[in-house]
């Protein structure tokens, strides 16, 4: 798995390298991230929410019967992306091809996703990174073979999830189902109602800076993205490796396992912190800053290493978070609400005063304060009742 992730990471520079060499800090990078913001939230959103609500049932229940079960939601999710990326954009953007690729790939984006949580149900998290190689690859290829627009990654991404779709169809025909106990609790109402509040606000915190992105000079929500995709590089394997652990490990409610994943929180977190600052200092470091900046034809290293540096805590506080929270979401879900919540109010607060006084910056302090808040979902051992409840809904 390590050299998998290994193959991840070059990826993802790779593709920020080329996306920042042909589209630069401009309009049109603004434009092109604002639906990469879109596609990105959509696929967190789906992942988040079936990894918590498949992988803990049983195998008995066969994948297709669960993702029957969950069309509706599907549909759902497929709508309100829809939406809220005609509203990012703007109605200026309806003339532009890039939108009309993006609303291609949003569909795509929801089924992929939920293919890759049951797969991850059935112990193939391997097959998840043939979708996550696709993406990088498919745009970095769309932008060298349409060069200078943001039409051609935002293709190369549709291809990609075509690819990657294909490739966890096999996840849908594995295994039968036993009997319908095991499926009716699969979608018990309370448990999915929780579990859709947390991974709508919890996963989807970037879509405020795409939200209030007019608060940033021209070229700057392009800026913040490109940093960004250095530390979402750094973050996507581990975090997809802690969230299926985790969940696995707190199926049954065991007591010792939180404190378990209490201690490993801690670990990984500040792994990871120290990991996103080292990418930082590396960005700033002149020979790799000068190699940086002579790939992608501009000055983008010195911006985008301040900025991964002010990402740090954000990406620890993520970790930790991400394995922390599993043992929660397992067996109390209801009880991160009120967290999740005070997170994001404190980060629109933050992003909103602060763009105005220090700019970008803003954006990942916000979003380690929201972090931060999190911890107390899960630092204490949820009470007995909770635990009950939590199994009962």
């Amino acid at each position: 798995m390590g050299g998998l992730s290994l193959v991840t990471l070059g990826l993802g520079v790779l593709r920020e390298l080329t996306i920042a060499s042909e589209l630069r800090a401009s309009g049109d990078a603004d434009l092109f991230f604002r639906g990469l913001v879109v596609i990105g939230t959509t696929r967190g959103f789906t992942t988040a929410l079936f990894r918590a609500r498949w992988i803990p049932v049983p195998l008995t229940v066969a994948a297709r019967r669960l993702l029957a079960a969950e069309l509706v939601t599907c549909g759902l999710v497929t709508a309100i992306a829809l939406a809220t990326l005609a509203l990012l954009v703007g109605a200026a953007a309806l003339a532009e091809p890039t939108l009309w690729a993006f609303a291609l790939a949003i569909p795509l984006a929801v089924f992929g996703s939920a293919t890759r949580a049951l797969a991850e149900r059935a112990g193939h998290e391997r097959r998840g990174f043939l979708l996550e190689w696709a993406l990088p690859l498919g745009a970095t290829v769309g932008a060298l073979l349409v060069p200078g627009t943001a039409l051609g990654p935002t293709l190369g991404i549709l291809v990609g999830l075509v690819i990657g779709g294909l490739a966890l169809l096999p996840s849908l025909v594995e295994g039968e189902a036993s009997s319908e106990t095991g499926h009716v609790a699969a979608v018990a109402p309370g448990r999915t109602r929780v579990l859709l509040i947390d991974a709508l606000v919890y996963a989807n915190l970037g879509l405020l800076d795409a939200g209030l992105s007019h608060l940033f000079a021209a070229g700057g929500f392009a800026l913040l993205n490109y940093a960004y995709l250095f530390v979402n590089t750094v973050l996507m394997a581990p975090t997809a490796a802690a969230t299926v652990v985790g969940l696995r490990l707190s199926a049954g409610g065991d007591p010792a396992t939180h404190a378990v994943l209490r201690r490993w929180a801690v670990i990984g977190g500040l792994a990871c912190g120290a990991l996103v600052a080292g990418v930082g200092l590396a960005m700033m470091w002149a020979p790799v800053a000068t190699r940086v900046d002579a790939a992608v034809g501009w000055a983008l290293a010195g911006p985008a290493a301040a900025l991964v540096l002010y990402s740090a805590p954000f990406a620890g506080l993520r970790l930790a978070n991400t394995i922390g929270r599993q043992f929660v979401l397992a067996n109390a879900p209801a009880r991160v609400i009120g967290w999740d919540v005070g997170g994001l109010a404190g980060r629109a607060l933050i992003l909103g005063v602060g763009a105005a006084i220090i700019g970008l910056p803003a954006s990942p302090l916000g979003l380690a304060f929201a972090e931060l808040v999190q911890i107390g979902a899960w630092w204490k051992l949820p009470a007995p009742k909770s635990l009950s409840e939590g199994s009962a809904s």
